[in-house]
């Protein structure tokens, strides 16, 4: 679901799905939780997979009770609860695909009337080029405007003309405050104070999602997976030559990089489409799914742990610990957040 740059986000929609109550399930497991009113909650969390929920819900400092006026009938999972300053709403819909995230959006708005910005959060597929720019698994994207450059791109959406397939979707910016936290965490960065790896340290530790030790490997592109369904043991036997040379880091804390994500509907599996789908835009740092969907409804902050390079190696062993890195990064720049 594509939107043109002079599109605004709507605080609201449309009130016709007004008809039979859902089944929407509030996660709060604690008998002995805060109550609040839904008007209270300022945030919203978007997850597409559970995977990506349950290492959001791991990074909450409190989990709040909140029986919302529920409408429509849609089927969404809810957890309400507080990070940082602010109360947040955790929510993902049936599917994945941009179409899903901007409905399970749209419901939001209706059951939280004041929700005022949003976070995608969860995995996503690499796309590196070192050492330019050396993207490595359980490293985070965090969608970013650079110049004339938006934060998000729908990559799949567009018209033919002589020359080719023109793309021309783009997602409004990220909340302003988001963006300037993003910069002063980029500083932290810089003067080894981030509070970046405590806090996966403490996601991690909670819902189980540790760092693989399997190794990170990225292959020359025109090497394929050598057995479908298997791991890449095999791909690793042909030798050296297969395989993209890269310094080793001194130490396993992910790396913040920023930049344009590619939004669309499909899954980036092969290092061929990975590079014809973006394009001309070359600073492009990560595919995903859901963002563009989303931001279609709230002003949305992007951040992606990268489970993948968008190839055929895909794996699912990173899925957890990538999934912990972007829920991490998503608190720390919550936790700056004054209250709403």
């Amino acid at each position: 679901m594509g939107s043109s740059s002079s599109k605004q986000p709507r605080a609201q929609a449309s009130a016709s799905h007004t008809a039979a109550q859902p089944q929407v399930h509030i996660s709060n497991t604690n008998t002995r939780t805060r109550s609040i009113r839904p008007e209270s909650v300022k945030i919203f969390i978007f997850c597409a997979l559970k995977i990506e929920e349950t290492a959001v819900i791991s990074s909450l400092d409190e989990r709040l009770s909140c029986n919302p006026m529920l409408k429509g009938d849609q089927k969404y999972n809810l957890t309400v609860g507080r990070i940082g300053n602010n109360t947040v709403v955790i929510s993902r819909p049936r599917g994945t695909g941009p179409v899903n995230a901007a409905q399970c959006a749209a419901y939001m708005s209706y059951v939280f009337p004041n929700i005022r910005i949003a976070f995608t959060v969860g995995i996503g597929g690499g796309i590196p080029n070192p050492p330019a720019r050396d993207i490595r698994l359980g490293d985070i994207a965090v969608g970013v405007p650079r110049g004339n450059q938006p934060a998000v791109f729908l990559y799949d959406t567009g018209k033919y003309e002589q020359g080719g397939f023109v793309p021309n979707g783009t997602a409004n910016n990220p909340p302003s405050i988001c963006i300037n936290i993003d910069q002063a965490l980029e500083e932290d960065e810089l003067m080894n104070r981030s509070p970046l790896g405590a806090t996966l340290k403490a996601i991690t530790a909670t819902c189980q999602f540790t760092r693989p030790t399997t190794a990170d490997i990225l292959f020359m592109p025109g090497f394929r997976h050598v057995t479908p369904g298997a791991n890449c043991s095999n791909c690793r036997s042909q030798g050296k030559s297969k395989i993209i040379k890269r310094d080793p880091r001194p130490d396993h804390t992910p790396v913040v990089h920023r930049g344009l994500i590619l939004s669309g509907g499909g899954v980036v599996k092969t290092p061929r489409d990975r590079d014809t789908l973006r394009r001309a835009q070359k600073n492009a740092i990560c595919y995903e799914m859901e963002a563009i969907g989303v931001a279609e409804i709230f002003p949305c902050f992007v951040v992606r742990g990268i489970s993948d390079y968008s190839d055929t190696h895909k794996q699912d062993g990173w899925h957890g610990y990538a999934a912990a890195a972007a829920a991490a990064y998503c608190k720390t720049v919550l936790c700056k957040i004054p209250p709403m």
